[in-house]
């Protein structure tokens, strides 16, 4: 069977404006006339995807804290996020059991005047997970896959400039320094995209202080290690590498 949608990726760093550009493409391609008909778009939010707040993994920062590390794709329900994307792609449609947050929390303006919307038609830079990666199923389920890159520079302001973020479930258990929390643990098999969304209520987290020199930045940069490249005598800003279209 045909697919019934075409499902565009966005990555990028936090902060580097994904949000920004998925709601400025939806407001320029939604309506837009084919040969055939007309588009229809809808945006999928990964932070939809996230683990209830007592799920979500710690880390150690270089001070010794005990923190929630958002940052790590052990907080997110890989397989939900996979098999929602394949359910777009099948039926055109957001699954049910989906619900977004995502618009409640702080929206950022394009600074793009009105009158400049209809004439903006592509802007795209594409790129590609390289080989086996723990993001690898839910790669295979985009068509098109854009990289943002952003400055670390950039990412600090944005984020810290953030109120915080609207997340789920029960808050956290304190814990002791050693403890350790592996966080949430992924659902075995199929998921009924049919059912209606079950999860927790909703909470709000805060970045605590630090938070983007001690996780963010450094989770970005391991994570991507094969997208980038340190500049000389800065150790923890990259710049882009390489892009390849897959």
């Amino acid at each position: 069977m045909a697919d019934k949608a075409v499902i565009i990726g966005i990555s990028g760093p936090s902060s580097s404006g994904k949000t920004t550009l998925a709601r400025l493409l939806q407001r320029i391609f939604n309506g837009a006339k084919t040969p055939h008909s007309h588009l229809n778009t809808f945006i999928i939010h990964e932070d939809d995807f996230y683990f209830p707040d007592d799920k979500i993994p710690y880390t150690t920062t270089t001070s010794g804290d005990r923190i929630q590390d958002w940052d790590t794709a052990a907080a997110i329900d890989l397989p939900f996020l996979s098999q929602a994307l394949r359910y777009v792609r099948k039926n055109g449609t957001l699954p049910p059991r989906l619900r977004s947050k995502e618009d409640q929390n702080d929206q950022s303006d394009s600074g793009i005047p009105e009158s400049t919307y209809c004439v903006l038609g592509r802007v795209f830079t594409l790129c590609a997970a390289a080989g086996d990666h723990v993001l690898r199923e839910v790669h295979d389920a985009i068509q098109l896959h854009v990289f943002l890159p952003a400055a670390y520079r950039l990412v600090k302001e944005r984020r810290e400039g953030r109120s915080g973020y609207v997340t789920v479930g029960s808050a956290p258990a304190p814990v002791d320094q050693g403890d350790e929390v592996e966080g949430g643990k992924e659902e075995v098999g199929e998921i009924d995209m049919e059912a209606e969304d079950d999860r927790p209520p909703q909470n709000f987290w805060v970045d605590p202080p630090g938070y983007v020199d001690d996780v963010v930045w450094p989770r970005y940069v391991r994570d991507h290690s094969w997208l980038l490249i340190a500049d000389e005598g800065v150790e923890t800003r990259s710049r882009l590498r390489m892009m390849q279209i897959w």
